[in-house]
């Protein structure tokens, strides 16, 4: 018996449904069914890739939604405000698109139950339904639907109500629904009430997976959607008892848990299984009615690569030449030269007929500037077109900096091009507001999460009641769901827990939830429910919801819909901070005009003086600089490009050694020489540079020059590898030796892992070489600014200690003086109020708007006045850091300095080392974990586990890392001289102990010189161990004349002449050896 599912649910259903739909589409043409429809719960994004597949192999795709439906969409009451057993916040109903007239309905309808009826769920209700009734079939749904409701609570007079209301409105476009799974009462009172009101019926699986072993993963789905709790007493163990899998999930979670599909075939039934599952109920008429449905479904007309971009101009390639010519010239940058490639670039635009995005994004940064909102220099390969230059788009002249506007465009592409913009991140969404006031149709764009990796893991743990401990200790090890189950470090779980691997790869791909795009938004010329599905999602810090195209952003693509990003940077609200209150101080700068050539500033970060400074402030990033030394942007554009693990690890070596005189750079061929001319005659440091080598080098055209550098990028097939291969280095054979091409061509291939975009990296180099400039001539005021916009603690530590480097004072907060976050006080920066632990910016601005206090004992009776929004958790924090501190509760100085870390994050360097100890104490940025060295640095963190910590440590100039013992004594926010060995802390001394002479490493620090012999070594330091068998070992940092430090070893045989005779802060003569593996050894004294 033949029928067509018209009930089916797939993974956009999110855990209510896991099939896809390519999986649907192949168990339909193994069963022979002949259409399927696909009705998920209040989306469509389904849909686009339904129809494809489903095209794919020949069977008809119908398209519709189960909806939630409620008689009144405005009515917002929630469930505890319904007395009446029917009167639900939301029923079910399915709805299916007949038609292109339908489709679209069922569009507007979905848009309409986001925006207006959205309550928990989306909402549509009778008067979408009759408003925008052509072209829709309507079946009653599952037991959750209005009539299936009515019948449950005997309410039959109220079913035959709802059933005649349907069938007088939509006719025989309205169906009744009986499905296998429904009680057999049920399905009997639903056949009895259609025949005698002359309703049509049909059967429906109510398809929730697609196989019939599929079941179990189902049943997991629901228990994380639901939140499931397991039975109290119940553990992964005992559930082993039981070998049926859906028996353990009945011991875990009761087999009288509310939800479950337990008693349920939900998958792709075919029609031979459909009859039997239905048993008497079973009719010919309901199968043939599902056909029936099928044969009136019309070709539907989903929408491709439409031109949708808004148009505000007539002529759109003329508005365009013309802002770009008047670019120029205010520029200043009329010659020949720019004229020409505003000429090639305007004539690709105008051909590719992409005006229009153009000038819709000159508008919008153009309103952007205006308002004074801070735009980045440039964002990915625009940066390298000279229209974007010239309109404003970008702040990067592509002609003086060698950049290729082919990169950003590629003639034999039909894509839109891709300009990402920055804005500064606490004005970005004025950015957006503007976007939809002037064009309208705007939207943010959907993103789904599926099940991937690690999550997969702690998802399948969490519902099989897998030990926490467990899970946590085997994800330490790995980072892909590929390493999980491959790598032996979890093999022994693996083997322990099969079940993880087995469903949780059944898992894997799925969606399990959505969310918005963070800088996605699209603007059309048409409405978007028009041409996409539309929802709405929550956003953060605001009640009402934005609207988004329900559509990954492939699918937005293919639509035709033009993706613009909007991104927020932090660095750019720092940056405009900071040139505020240097203009309220009288200085007034314009931050584009900054001079590019000041070699002091290029010495700070090549002294690696970069915290705060934009991107530089990694610590990769950091000892690149300092490696390296940068004089100019071109270096420093080379140094965003070499910080990437791949460039450095596999050319970055060649190019410092290069740029630093020590390997020679040697000419090639005066194309060759031209194309590495900044990189110090590498030419495959860039994208831009192997373009340049094919269309200059090779004579090649600039297609073949991006397919080159896709294929290099993706590391494609190797037969396309070779068509290029052997047209370059005939061409290039024409102006280089073909060895040298050949050789070349191999570089190409090897620089697949690091190659990088130029553009880009120039124009964030502009940002990081001016936040360096302001940092530099303006120390007070950047650092005033990128304090009040860093709220991780951390890397507030850091600019704490940065600001100390650069002589700035630091003043504790007063609830009398403070504002609500940082401020410049004469020449030193005060805290905040909302700095402080346990008070928030709303708490400070109650301090504030009730201030001045003249006692200690105003403030507390303010403070515990009912209805004064404070509270003394607050009180007692400001009291513990000094912010408190009036005649009648002066400061506590020690409990101050106790408090500064935990409340503040203020790192405790107030002790100054005597100068001569510097010389030999290692900066954390040039500590290398395999060295013994001595550090100077706060104790900024510290994670534990079963028998070890790790302690991070934060000095003047990085940051760093160490082992020590579990119960370790250091403590967060203190200040420690530290010796370092083999990553492991040998020795910590406080920074209140550093004086005291008892110290063997404090004397060795006051020596001037090492008057030792070559036999003789000083015992920096020497610990005593006992090994697991019981024997005494020691362990000794030594150094010898040269200053030069190492670990030295003493095994149990020698312990006792050593540790009798050898004290710390002594020098000694001594006989050392080594080890098979390298490692020094104590053999005697001399």
């Amino acid at each position: 018996m033949q029928y067509a599912s018209i009930h089916s649910h797939t993974h956009y259903s999110q855990f209510d449904g896991i099939g896809t739909p390519v999986a649907y589409a192949e168990r339909a043409v193994e069963i022979g069914m002949p259409a399927v429809a696909i009705t998920d719960h209040g989306t469509l994004s389904g849909h686009r890739e339904w129809y494809r597949e489903m095209k794919a192999v020949g069977v008809k795709p119908i398209l519709g939604i189960e909806a939630y439906y409620t008689e009144d969409r405005f009515d917002k009451r929630d469930k505890s405000d319904r007395t009446e057993p029917l009167d639900l916040i939301y029923n079910h109903l399915i709805v299916i698109a007949k038609n292109q007239a339908g489709l679209q309905n069922l569009n507007t309808m979905n848009r309409l139950a986001w925006t207006e009826g959205y309550y928990k769920k989306p909402r549509m209700d009778w008067d979408l339904l009759t408003s925008h009734k052509e072209g829709l079939i309507i079946s009653s749904a599952c037991m959750s639907g209005v009539i299936n409701k009515a019948i449950e609570h005997g309410e039959f007079a109220t079913a035959k109500r709802q059933i005649g209301k349907f069938h007088d409105e939509f006719g025989d476009d309205f169906y009744i629904e009986v499905m296998p799974h429904n009680s057999e009462l049920m399905n009997v009172e639903l056949i009895k009430l259609a025949d005698e009101m002359g309703v049509k019926v049909v059967v429906t699986p109510d398809c929730h997976h697609v196989y019939p072993d599929q079941k179990v993963v189902q049943e997991i789905a629901l228990l994380m959607q639901t939140h499931s709790q397991v039975v109290k007493g119940s553990t992964f163990e005992g559930s082993t008892d039981y070998k049926d899998m859906m028996e353990r999930l009945d011991y875990l979670y009761g087999d009288d848990r509310m939800l479950t599909f337990r008693n349920f075939d939900i998958h792709l039934l075919s029609g031979d299984e459909m009859w039997s599952a239905m048993g008497s109920d079973a009719r010919p008429d309901m199968f043939k009615n599902t056909i029936d449905i099928a044969n009136s479904i019309e070709e539907y007309d989903i929408p491709r690569n439409l031109n949708l971009l808004p148009v505000r101009y007539r002529k759109p390639d003329d508005k365009l030449r013309e802002l770009a010519l008047s670019g120029l010239e205010a520029k200043g940058l009329t010659d020949q030269e720019y004229l020409d490639r505003l000429d090639e670039e305007l004539a690709v635009i105008g051909k590719k007929k992409f005006a229009p995005y153009f000038l819709m994004v000159q508008n919008v940064v153009s309103w952007a500037k205006d308002q004074g909102i801070l735009v980045g220099d440039g964002r990915g390969s625009a940066a390298g077109s000279l229209v974007c230059y010239a309109i404003g788009i970008t702040n990067v002249d592509p002609i003086e900096h060698d950049l290729l506007f082919f990169r950003f465009i590629d003639p034999s592409r039909s894509d839109w091009p891709d300009i990402d913009l920055d804005f500064q991140d606490s004005r970005r969404n004025e950015v957006k507001e503007f976007l939809i006031k002037q064009y309208g149709h705007v939207s943010a764009i959907a993103t789904f999460l599926t099940f991937k990796d690690k999550g997969i893991v702690r998802d399948m743990s969490r519902v099989l009641n897998i030990p926490l401990s467990e899970v946590n200790k085997v994800l330490k090890k790995v980072e892909t769901w590929e390493e999980f189950t491959t790598s032996p470090a979890t093999q022994e779980f693996r083997e322990k827990y099969p079940e993880v691997v087995e469903y949780g790869a059944q898992l894997r791909g799925l969606i399990r939830g959505s969310g918005t795009h963070p800088a996605g938004m699209v603007a059309s010329k048409v409405p978007i429910a028009n041409v996409a599905p539309v929802e709405t999602r929550t956003q953060p810090g605001k009640d009402e919801r934005q609207e988004v195209v329900a559509l990954d952003m492939n699918e937005v693509a293919d639509v035709g819909l033009v993706k613009i990003d909007f991104l927020g940077l932090k660095t750019l609200t720092v940056v405009d901070d900071c040139l505020k209150i240097l203009s309220e101080r009288g200085v007034d700068i314009d931050f584009d005009s900054i001079p590019l050539d000041d070699q002091d500033v290029y010495k700070m970060l090549s002294d690696g003086h970069t915290m705060a400074v934009f991107q530089a402030e990694a610590v990769p990033y950091t000892n690149l600089l300092r490696k390296m030394g940068v004089s100019n942007l071109d270096e420093l554009a080379a140094s965003n490009a070499l910080v990437r693990p791949g460039a450095m690890n596999s050319i970055g070596q060649d190019y410092i050694d290069r740029k630093n005189g020590r390997v020679p750079v040697n000419p090639v061929h005066p194309i060759y020489d031209e194309i590495g001319r900044n990189t110090f005659g590498l030419i495959s440091l860039y994208q831009e540079q192997i373009m340049l080598a094919v269309t200059r080098l090779a004579g090649m055209s600039w297609e073949d020059a991006n397919k080159i550098r896709k294929i290099i990028g993706k590391k494609g097939d190797p037969k396309e590898f070779d068509k290029y291969r052997d047209k370059f280095i005939t061409g290039a054979s024409e102006n280089i030796s073909k060895e040298l091409a050949a050789k070349l061509w191999s570089d190409f291939e090897k620089s697949a892992n690091y190659q990088f975009n130029k553009s880009h990296a120039v124009a964030y180099s502009l940002l990081t070489y001016r936040t360096a400039w302001l940092k530099h001539h303006y120390p007070l005021e950047y650092m005033y600014a990128a304090l009040k916009n860093e709220k991780d603690k951390d890397m507030r530590t850091d600019y704490l200690l940065e600001a100390k480097r650069l002589g700035i004072n630091i003043k504790l907060p007063h609830v009398n003086e403070s504002d609500v976050d940082f401020k410049i006080d004469g020449g030193s920066l005060r805290f905040g109020l909302a700095s402080i632990k346990y008070v928030s910016d709303v708490i400070a601005n109650r301090y504030i708007k009730r201030r001045p206090f003249s006692s200690y004992k105003e403030l507390e009776e303010f403070t515990f006045t009912k209805g004064s929004g404070v509270n003394s958790r607050a009180l007692e924090m400001m009291r513990r850091v000094g912010a408190a501190t009036f005649k009648d509760r002066p400061p506590n100085q020690k409990e101050i300095r106790d408090s500064l870390y935990e409340v503040l994050s203020i790192p405790e360097f107030t002790t100054e080392l005597p100068s001569a100890f510097y010389d030999k104490i290692t900066d954390l940025a040039d500590y290398d974990e395999g060295d013994v060295a001595i550090v100077f640095a706060m104790a900024r963190n510290i994670k534990r586990g079963k028998g070890w910590s790790r302690v991070e440590f934060v000095d003047k100039t990085g940051a760093g890392s160490a082992f020590d013992k579990e119960q370790t004594d250091i403590e967060s926010g203190r200040v420690y001289l530290l010796l370092l060995s083999d990553n492991r802390v040998f020795k910590a001394i406080p920074s209140t102990e550093v004086a005291d002479m008892k110290h063997g490493l404090v004397r060795y620090l006051s020596l001037s010189g090492m008057p030792l012999d070559s036999s003789e070594y000083y015992v920096v330091a020497l610990k005593a161990r006992t090994t697991k068998a019981g024997k005494k070992m020691a362990d000794l940092i030594l150094a010898n004349k040269n200053d030069e430090l190492a670990k030295v070893v003493c095994f149990s045989k020698e312990f006792p002449r050593l540790y009798m005779k050898v004290k710390e802060g002594n020098a000694y003569k001594m006989v050392l050896g080594a080890t098979k593996e390298g490692s020094i050894v104590f053999r005697e004294l001399g």
